[in-house]
């Protein structure tokens, strides 16, 4: 396991206790570039832009802040920002007319639209849920209890702000406590969504939409409650039962995992084969996981690094013939997975409900991201746990790990505008009333590498091999230093 040390960050100022999921990174005011949007226990509520360390826009006496998103939850083609008190007050922010700059000057917020909704919620989402091209919100809350919610308009606009309420769709009901809800894309590309259980857990939920024949009057209170066509699956995944049942779970979808075309190499012609969307990593890197991927009989398998063993491969049939990236890319599709982080250090890689790779670490996760921080186009997994050790891991198991100061209340990762640029960004809330956000988290790869394997790409060292007659010892640089030596 690499140690990654990195040391460009800002320090915000902030003060209160923050809940895990009371920080976001979100494009509030539609301009390209990311902010960071936090609220704590006091009822404040703080957006950071830019390299500003203090916040342009600024609120209190909100309630205890419990959850915050940003997303269109108007359907209007513009983000906004949504946050949701413990005691159930739901708050809608809109910056379409306020030009948010790094030197802004703190200004109050005012929401445009505030209304109660059920209490204790934990966790909130905004997206499609159902596939019907309109966003949601989703919250999970602390009664074990799964709720969406769509904005419904009433009438013309007032004021120039939206005029409406937000309605129930669908509730679930599970039986253990919720860990962490997130949306994810089904094998057949329509949305689902998922739902963590203790003990490395899930369920997956899916919605059909409703018909147009089914829409009611929102502001109708007579009106039978509106109901979708809703399915529930348990997945238990094989390896939950050596884990301890009643340990918090954590879970992550729509992590890029490279993309996926139709492949010859079965006879059946249903086997896949994923496209390497670049060649930054080494011939062997990243490879367990795609083979496994490729090939239904090999999406168990539980890699460890980059050992696979052939013997493995070849005995389970159909075996795919990795190709490269020269085919025609245009056909290709995303391929994308889910993590699961668990309290008891357990990390792991799932697609289409088997697992990848399973990594054990001897610290407690709490936070699991999909994040690309080498630039290849694939998503790595980013997990943090309560002391501030955070894990960066690839889909070969290749892991990087960096270690915050000190422990940490909440932690977020993504992408943050930062001079006209989006920058991979890890962001920890600790517990002396700061936020470090450190910004500069770019790597080159995550495998570690030796000396010869980058000189076996310079055409320097090719060619200075060749000029002294040491050509053939190209691949095998133990021999080449022992001659050397003797020159």
């Amino acid at each position: 396991m690499r140690v990654a040390s990195f040391v460009n960050f800002l320090e915000l100022e902030f003060e209160g206790n923050i809940n895990k999921n009371a920080i976001c990174l979100g494009d509030v005011d539609n301009d390209g570039q990311n902010e960071l949007v936090v609220g704590n226990e006091n009822g404040a509520l703080a957006l950071f832009k830019g390299d500003n360390p203090r916040p342009i826009r600024y609120s209190t006496d909100l309630g205890m802040i419990s959850a915050v998103a940003v997303g269109d939850v108007f359907n209007s083609g513009s983000n906004a920002l949504v946050v949701v008190t413990g005691c159930g007050y739901c708050y809608i922010y809109d910056f379409d007319e306020d030009h948010l700059t790094d030197s802004s000057e703190k200004k109050p917020l005012q929401p445009i639209h505030a209304q109660r909704i059920p209490s204790n919620v934990k966790v909130m989402l905004i997206g499609d849920v159902n596939g019907d091209g309109f966003s949601e919100m989703v919250v999970a809350l602390t009664d074990r209890v799964v709720r969406t919610y769509r904005w419904v308009s009433c009438g013309d606009v007032v004021g120039g702000k939206p005029y409406g309420k937000l309605i129930g769709l669908n509730k679930w009901e599970l039986g253990d406590q919720i860990g962490g809800i997130t949306f994810n894309l089904c094998k057949d590309g329509t949305p689902s969504l998922l739902v963590a259980q203790p003990g490395g857990t899930y369920f997956t939920l899916k919605v059909r939409p409703a018909g147009q024949d089914n829409e009611l009057d929102p502001f109708d209170e007579t009106s039978s409650e509106l109901l979708t066509k809703m399915s529930l699956d348990y997945e238990p995944l094989a390896s939950a039962r050596l884990r301890n049942p009643n340990i918090h779970t954590e879970i992550c979808g729509n992590i890029k995992l490279g993309k996926i075309r139709p492949s010859s190499c079965s006879s059946e012609g249903d086997a896949n084969e994923i496209i390497k969307t670049s060649s930054t990593h080494s011939g062997n890197e990243c490879l367990a996981a795609p083979y496994a991927l490729s090939c239904p009989g090999l999406s168990g398998i539980e890699t460890e690094g980059n050992n696979l063993s052939e013997q493995s491969v070849n005995s389970t049939k159909p075996v795919c013939r990795r190709t490269g990236s020269n085919g025609n890319e245009n056909n290709s599709e995303e391929v994308v997975g889910y993590a699961l982080a668990t309290l008891d250090g357990t990390l792991m890689l799932v697609h289409d409900g088997k697992i990848q790779w399973n990594l054990q670490v001897d610290h407690q996760l709490f936070a699991v991201y999909g994040l690309d921080v080498t630039g290849d186009g694939r998503d790595e997994v980013v997990a943090c746990a309560w002391d501030g050790n955070t894990y960066i891991v690839c889909e070969s198991t290749q892991c990087v790990r960096f270690t915050f100061h000190e422990p940490v209340s909440a932690f977020t990762a993504g992408r943050y505008g930062l001079k006209g640029r989006q920058v991979p960004s890890l962001v920890y809330a600790s517990f002396n009333n700061r936020i470090y956000l450190y910004y500069d988290i770019t790597l080159s790869h995550t495998s570690t590498k030796t000396l010869a394997d980058i000189l076996k790409k310079e055409p320097e060292y090719h060619q200075l091999l060749e000029k002294i007659g040491q050509a053939a010892h190209l691949h095998d640089p133990a021999n080449l230093i022992i001659t050397l030596s003797f020159l």
